[in-house]
C-alpha cells in the first residue's frame, strides 16, 4: 500500500459519505479523481484488504440478543463441535483458543428466539460440553477502526472523531419493509458512481429517500456506522488477541474506561465472571505480531494496575463472516 491507499482506508473505515456520489466526495478529500478512488477501492477489495462497505447495525436495537460463548471441548472432538456451532447462521465468529474453555464463538439470535435456549440446543448437538454464556454487561468501546497510517501521514487526514454511542435506542419496528432495508444495507455497497441510487432501485424507492433514511437510522443508532470493514491480517495486523482481566467489581468501570482510551483496543466489555472462569473485563487488541500484542497487553495491565490477566490468541479460525441479519424471516 502507498500513502494514498492508507489515507483512503482510514477515511472509509471511519465514516463513509452518505452522499449521491460518495466516491467523488472521498476523491475531493484526498485530492484525487472519482475514477481513481473507484479503481483503488476495487484493487483493495481484490487484494482482500477491504472486506466490504456497508451498514454496521446495532443488533440489540433491532431486537437481537447476542453474546460471546465459550465451550470446553476435548481436543479429539473439537472439529465436530466447531462444525455444529458454525452451522448456525447467527454465529459469525468461531475460534479455537488455548484455554480450558477452548471453543469461543459470537452468536446473535433474532427477535422471538431466546439466546439461552439456542445456545443450549447447540451445546447438546455439539456433545453437551460445559458452556459459558458471556454477554456484554457493559460496553466501553465498540469501534473497529484500525490505525493504518504511518506516523508521518497522521496529520494529513481529518481529525473527526471515530467515537460511537454504545447504547441502542428503542423504536425499531420489525416488518416486511424494514427487513428488506436491513437485508439490502448489510450487503457490500456497489462500486459505482451513484451506489445509493442503485440500491434504491432494488428497494423501489428514490435515492434521496434512501440516503435520508440511512442518516435517520444512524441518528437513531439503529445503524452504528456506515463504513468499510478491513481484513486485519491483510492490512498488517497479524497479531490479534483477546485479553481477559480479573478485576474487582468496584474498579471495573474505571478500568474499562482506561482500556477503551487505547487506540490498540477495538472492543472493551464487562462480562459476567464464573467460578470456573473468573475473568470479567475483556479487550480485543491488535498489533503487528503476537509479541507486539503481548507488549500492548502489559502496558494495558500497568495502566489499569491489574496483574491477573491472560491473552487468548486464536490458534484456529473455524468461521469468520459478517453477520447477516433476518436470515430466515419472511
Amino acid at each position: 500500500m502507498d500513502t494514498i491507499d492508507r489515507r483512503l482506508l482510514d477515511q472509509i473505515q471511519r465514516s463513509f459519505p452518505i452522499e449521491e456520489r460518495p466516491y467523488a466526495v472521498l476523491a475531493d478529500r484526498l485530492g484525487l479523481r472519482e475514477e481513481d478512488v473507484l479503481s483503488r477501492i476495487g484493487t483493495l477489495k481484490a487484494r482482500r484488504l477491504v472486506r466490504q462497505i456497508s451498514a454496521i447495525f446495532n443488533t440489540g436495537a433491532l431486537g437481537y440478543q447476542s453474546s460471546l460463548v465459550a465451550m470446553a471441548v476435548p481436543e479429539p472432538v473439537v472439529e465436530r463441535a466447531a462444525e455444529v456451532v458454525s452451522a448456525y447462521p447467527g454465529v459469525s465468529h468461531n475460534y479455537l483458543r488455548p484455554a480450558t474453555f477452548n471453543l469461543w464463538f459470537t452468536i446473535a439470535v433474532p427477535p422471538g428466539k431466546r439466546l439461552n435456549q439456542v445456545v443450549a440446543h447447540l451445546s447438546r448437538k455439539a456433545g453437551e460440553w460445559p458452556t459459558l454464556i458471556l454477554p456484554a454487561v457493559k460496553k466501553y468501546k465498540l469501534a473497529v477502526v484500525l490505525d493504518v497510517l504511518e506516523d508521518a501521514e497522521a496529520d494529513t487526514v481529518s481529525n473527526e472523531s471515530s467515537a460511537i454511542s454504545l447504547e441502542g435506542t428503542q423504536g425499531f419496528q420489525v416488518c416486511e419493509q424494514t427487513i428488506r432495508l436491513v437485508r439490502c444495507l448489510q450487503e457490500d455497497l456497489p462500486l459505482e458512481s451513484r451506489p445509493f441510487h442503485t440500491l434504491a432501485k432494488d428497494l423501489t424507492m428514490g435515492g434521496d429517500n434512501l440516503m435520508g433514511l440511512i442518516r435517520q437510522w444512524l441518528a437513531r443508532q439503529w445503524i452504528r456506522r456506515f463504513a468499510a470493514v478491513l481484513n486485519h491480517r491483510q492490512v498488517g495486523f497479524g497479531g490479534n488477541g483477546m485479553v481477559v482481566w480479573r478485576c474487582e467489581p468496584s474498579r471495573i468501570d474505571d478500568a474499562g474506561t482506561v482500556l477503551a482510551a487505547f487506540p490498540e483496543v477495538s472492543h472493551c466489555y464487562q462480562r459476567p465472571a464464573h467460578p470456573q472462569w473468573p475473568y470479567n473485563l475483556y479487550a480485543m487488541i491488535h498489533g503487528k505480531t503476537e509479541d507486539d500484542c503481548r507488549r500492548i497487553a502489559a502496558r494495558l495491565a500497568q495502566a489499569v494496575d491489574i496483574g491477573e490477566y491472560r491473552i487468548l490468541f486464536s490458534t484456529r479460525e473455524f468461521k469468520k463472516v459478517r453477520l447477516k441479519l433476518f436470515w430466515n424471516e419472511p
